[in-house]
């Protein structure tokens, strides 16, 4: 067996071509393989000192002191440890001789090689292949090949299930194991099983696994704090490669009542079935993926391979299965902001669903249906009516957020305002509902959930107003917009304007449900208690709500008095310290006006548009992972081209570059999604106009072609852009289907099985 020869081209690998011990936490989020269900982070087998190995399955939360509830750091299934001729194979002993480290993102998996030289002279060389099965949600595979090169002697292979793991706190000194155990057991023949439960929210986590051989063994079993260890012993011979699987599978209690049944007889059919069948069935899905995910850059192999890496973690990060999970900030990668969930699903992550998976983004948006009581509860929390999503969610619903963040060993504390004042996320759970109506027509989602988000969170937005006397108009004030270095401000403009549309929103589907879905909204009604005079509030509301704006520039004012802060200079600032500086001045930490000019971009004209990016580009510091994405689209659509480039390889290439030093704690999941979006609402200038897809493409000169393809309305419409054409095809099964498309100021009729080319100029 040998690894190289599993590998898909360069293109589509991700390579750690040597050993750096205090590299091992990047790499191990790079790394990290999942599929929606569960995610493992890419440590490695053999364990290192400074590795943080993490299990997460997707809604398995634990109350901690401080942040409410995190995620849970599950026990651990990956080590696999080798001694050979009495010498233990650890790679922070002995000397390297080679190593290299693959993640393949067309195949889904992770390779390791290396060689390795002990201390009595002894070399050994290792290969493997590790998986998170993306059809078989509750299975995972490692297999590969050990060969004693110059010395024979006895081998031991151990491979264990570890429980004795540990979220880490906000400091590194502070520890906190989430599960207890409640049973192991030695199958003999058909493996180990480990059965933890989480101490507060208990939800029981089954893992097991069976380790084998390709020649006969010895085995053993050893039981340690938290831990159970299959033992494989047998006589190995100088030159001779001996191969080895390991098989795991897990189920919680939150998906099956006989966690122990379930798992247990998971593990004996993937054994039954073999390595081969399960790796070649999980090659397969990734390929039915690719073929819809896949976005093609020809002439770019930087960026192509950059935006794939993009592309395959968001894939792995979804469960289209279950409707009660979403995909948090770090997705499955870390244990940043305490696997909780935010803004940046619907905004930022839901796009790409919508246009490649629906049925994820279904699911996904099931997850705030699901939790719409809790948000009720939230609003009644803080005085408010309608349905007040929180700005961090995890399996409740309810407000995550902690109200501050302290280091008990030296006594200081921040206090956290986000909880209580970021509400612009009710306005982006409703954008995100109607995204995924207009471009799917999914009307059975829109009659059963959607239309009650959208009323319940423009109920939030009514009572969440205040009229100004003074203004003879509805304000809202003490809130903190996407540029969270302001907190405390009133009107912010994104705030007000998402509230805005969120409120008329709703009016246009309470008209739409009156005339065609009567049935459907009378129950509606009389579910959510909505009266004729409160919807008449909502008209006066919506249509008097005060929107900052300068008509002479038309410069719409971010919130109230930012004209007149500061201006100073931040160079030499570092990311530190910069944010305890600008409160008071105009630097901002994200896409804020220009975000809205975004999302809500048929509601400004281009002029308008173009005067406020180039106002808030200067002031814009990008010192979250959220922004360059935006600002590179908006750069294309005003026609400020020289840093567009720049700004979506920045997008593309956070984590793979480090560039916000914090990759270790977990991928910037939001940054995955607007890396794609540049490529599709950017390069391509996808958008939504009148009901119809529109494309107003710009490629960076040294594209040859982009090529992609998107879902509309249940068809697939394949796209390829060059600098002088758009070639659209329809892919589907009926001749007579035809889809409409916006392309250089035309209606096009794009028809089943027919190929459209459009000539076009870029810019």
């Amino acid at each position: 067996m040998y690894i190289d020869t599993l590998l898909s081209e360069a293109d589509w690998l991700i390579t750690e071509e040597d050993y750096h011990p205090e590299k091992n936490q990047f790499y191990e989020t790079l790394f990290t393989l999942a599929n929606g269900y569960v995610g493992a982070r890419g440590s490695l087998e053999q364990g290192s000192q400074t590795g943080s190995p993490g299990t997460y399955f997707a809604g398995v939360y634990d109350p901690t002191p401080v942040f409410f509830t995190e995620l849970a750091n599950a026990p651990n299934w990956l080590n696999v440890k080798i001694v050979a001729n009495n010498e233990s194979i650890e790679l922070e002993k002995g000397r390297i001789l080679k190593y290299k480290r693959t993640l393949d993102m067309k195949k889904g998996l992770l390779t390791q090689i290396f060689r390795w030289e002990g201390a009595k002279g002894q070399i050994t060389r290792f290969e493997d292949y590790r998986l998170v099965h993306l059809n078989y949600k509750h299975v995972a595979l490692l297999k590969g090949v050990i060969v004693p090169e110059n010395y024979d002697g006895p081998f031991v292979v151990k491979s264990g299930l570890n429980g004795y793991v540990f979220n880490t706190g906000v400091i590194e000194q502070l520890l906190i194991k989430h599960f207890k155990l409640t049973e192991y057991e030695d199958r003999e023949a058909e493996g180990i099983y480990l059965e933890m439960k989480s101490r507060l929210s208990g939800i029981s986590v089954g893992e097991a696994s069976k380790l084998k051989l390709s020649v006969p063994s010895e085995r053993s079993v050893e039981i340690d704090v938290d831990k159970i260890t299959e033992v494989l012993t047998f006589e190995a011979k100088k030159g001779q490669a001996y191969e080895f699987e390991k098989y795991v599978t897990f189920y919680t209690s939150r998906d099956v009542e006989d966690v122990k049944f379930h798992t247990l007889k998971e593990l004996n059919t993937r054994v039954d079935q073999g390595s081969e069948v399960l790796l070649r069935e999980h090659v397969s899905a990734w390929e039915q993926k690719w073929l819809d995910a896949d976005v093609k850059i020809h002439g770019d192999e930087v960026a192509q391979r950059s935006l794939r890496f993009n592309i395959f973690h968001l894939i792995q990060s979804a469960n289209e299965d279950d409707d009660r999970v979403s995909i948090p900030a770090k997705a499955l990668h870390g244990e940043g902001y305490r696997g909780h969930i935010f803004w940046d699903t619907e905004i930022f992550m839901l796009p790409f669903f919508i246009y490649t998976n629906p049925r994820a983004a279904r699911s996904l948006l099931m997850y705030r249906y699901h939790n719409l009581d809790a948000a009720r509860e939230n609003a009644r929390i803080q005085g408010y009516k309608g349905a007040q999503f929180p700005w961090e969610s995890a399996d409740t619903g309810l407000e995550t957020t902690p109200k501050e963040l302290g280091n008990p060993l030296t006594g200081e504390t921040v206090r956290i305002w986000t909880g209580e004042e970021e509400h612009h996320i009710v306005a982006d759970v409703a954008y995100a509902v109607d995204h995924y109506y207009v471009a799917t027509g999914d009307e059975q989602f829109l009659l059963k959930y959607g239309a009650e988000i959208l009323l319940e969170t423009a109920r939030f937005w009514a009572s969440r107003v205040q009229y100004d006397d003074r203004k003879k108009a509805y304000v809202i004030k003490k809130v903190i917009g996407p540029d969270e270095f302001h907190e405390h401000v009133d009107n912010n403009i994104y705030t007000n304007y998402m509230a805005k549309w969120n409120i008329s929103k709703a009016l246009e589907y309470i008209d739409r449900l009156k005339q065609k879905h009567t049935d459907s909204w009378d129950k509606l009604k009389k579910k959510i208690v909505l009266s004729s005079r409160e919807i008449r509030e909502w008209k006066t509301i919506a249509n008097n709500l005060y929107l900052p704006y300068d008509e002479k520039t038309k410069l719409y004012e971010e919130f109230e008095g930012y004209f007149k802060l500061k201006e100073i200079d931040i160079s030499g600032v570092d990311s530190t310290g910069l944010e305890k500086i600008v409160k008071d001045t105009k630097w901002i930490k994200q896409a804020d006006v220009v975000m809205l000019h975004y999302l809500l971009g048929d509601y400004f004209d281009q002029e308008t548009k173009k005067v406020n990016f180039h106002y808030y580009k200067r002031w814009t510091t990008h010192s979250s992972s959220l922004s360059p994405s935006i600002y590179a689209i908006m750069g294309i659509e005003v026609g400020n081209y020289r840093d567009v480039y720049q700004d979506f390889m920045r997008s593309t290439r956070i984590d793979l570059d480090d560039e916000q030093g914090n990759t270790s704690i977990g991928i910037h999941a939001a940054s995955l999604g607007g890396a794609w979006q540049v490529a599709i609402n950017g390069f391509a200038g996808m958008r939504i106009k009148n009901g119809m897809l529109s494309f107003k493409p710009w490629l960076p000169e040294k594209w040859g072609k982009l090529e992609f393809k998107v879902k509309w309305w249940g068809e697939t419409l394949n796209v390829a852009i060059t600098h002088e054409t758009v070639e659209l095809k329809l892919e589907t099964t009926d001749p007579t289907r035809t889809v409409e498309v916006n392309i250089a100021q035309r209606v096009w009729r794009v028809k089943g099985g027919e190929t459209c080319v459009i000539s076009v100029c870029s810019q």
